[in-house]
């Protein structure tokens, strides 16, 4: 039970659920696909010493990065609007113009785009699930995408500002991966790093329990973030929480000193704080799901047509602990690339919005509370009358 991070040999359990789909980014053409899909445990433990969490029944081998891996939330207009302005603050702070950025975990190359259209930059990206041409042209010179994990074999790529979102949860051996990062660097102090993860707390405060799936391997806090930064040799420039409090985003660059082997985050002041709501977290799962398993059991008996709108992560988590494939039967996506296909585990069709004009639904129940305006002004276009709720 060594925690993988600072090697604290005592550890405590947050939270146990098994039989969870294993990649939760990956939709099925058919409901029978979906509903034998490949699953796993989640048996996540908590490092008292440096607040990390990870699943210590985690298994790579049951995940699937493949071209039609897809969990991009780029169809949104909310989130591409915060993907703009995060490029346009990087490039602004660190001066990334007319120069090379380097995205590990690219997608399908939307962010790494919009930092090569926005400061006249060339760019590098790594991802298996890329799907488009390997050389692109962008505002300054080319994009060159590597359908490919970021490895060893790729530390002689250099860039200017290296960026890594949403892709560090997923990566079993963090201390390993950032220490790969450093060498890519070379000790050039002027390269600047962002990295941007699933904000803990956030699930912890928030009882956020639907944003726990398999894939994540790893949960990061403030404390554990500026902890394996430091380990693998960085220093931390900025560090603070994003997109209402759910991410949580490091700027770092190269440490001019050697990391002395103890903790010095800045804020291991929060960690009793934290240690409280790991202690809480599996007792008050119970007392949120309870509520919702009550709400279906009522509209699956008054027949209230209910619908789930959003098709990523926090779905797969809601259908599957709740176990729902038998009352709800449609779950809507904005992302055509998503329509059609079906949900990894509890099986349900991944519609359009426009199929509510015709379906009419009692109730939608919004994954995200953050996209409320934004789904809102959606079902107002279509003609749609309904019950909003958030879950």
């Amino acid at each position: 039970m060594k925690c993988p991070v600072c090697s604290e040999v005592k550890s405590t359990s947050v939270f146990e659920i098994g039989n969870m789909p294993a990649s939760i980014g990956v939709q099925y053409p058919s409901r029978r696909q979906a509903t034998d899909c490949a699953r796993g445990r989640l048996d996540l433990m908590f490092c008292p010493k440096c607040g990390f969490i990870w699943n210590r029944s985690f298994d790579a081998s049951l995940l699937e990065y493949s071209q039609r891996y897809d969990n991009s939330l780029d169809h949104s207009p909310v989130f591409r609007e915060y993907a703009r302005e995060l490029a346009r603050r990087l490039i602004h702070t660190y001066g990334i113009t007319h120069k090379r950025v380097l995205e590990i975990g690219c997608g399908k190359g939307h962010f790494l785009s919009l930092l090569c259209e926005e400061g006249g930059n060339s760019g590098i990206g790594f991802d298996p699930s890329y799907e488009g041409e390997q050389i692109r042209s962008s505002g300054h010179g080319s994009i060159e995408y590597h359908k490919d994990f970021y490895g060893e074999k790729h530390v002689s790529s250099q860039g200017d500002l290296v960026c890594c979102r949403h892709v560090f949860e997923h990566v079993e051996n963090p201390v390993e991966f950032l220490s790969t990062v450093h060498r890519t660097i070379n000790g050039d102090r002027d390269v600047m790093v962002y990295f941007e993860v699933p904000n803990v707390r956030f699930i912890l405060d928030q009882l956020s329990v639907w944003d726990v799936i398999y894939e994540h391997c790893n949960y990061f806090g403030y404390e554990s973030l500026e902890f394996v930064f430091k380990k693998a040799g960085f220093e931390v420039v900025r560090l603070e929480e994003a997109y209402g409090g759910q991410f949580l985003s490091i700027e770092a660059r190269i440490s001019k000193e050697d990391w002395d082997g103890r903790s010095e985050a800045t804020h291991s002041a929060g960690m009793s704080a934290l240690a409280e709501s790991v202690d809480a977290f599996s007792l008050n799962v119970a007392a949120r799901e309870k509520p919702w398993i009550d709400r279906f059991a009522s509209w699956s008996q008054d027949n209230t047509r209910t619908v789930i709108w959003g098709g990523g992560a926090k779905t797969v988590s809601f259908l599957n602990m709740l176990s729902m494939s038998g009352v709800i039967s449609h779950v809507v996506d904005i992302n055509p690339n998503k329509q059609g296909l079906y949900i990894p585990g509890s099986g349900q069709e991944i519609i359009a919005p426009d199929f509510l004009m015709s379906y009419q639904p009692d109730v939608v129940v919004l994954m995200n509370p953050i996209y409320r305006r934004e789904v809102e002004l959606k079902l107002k276009e279509i003609k749609v009358r309904t019950r909003l709720i958030d879950a």
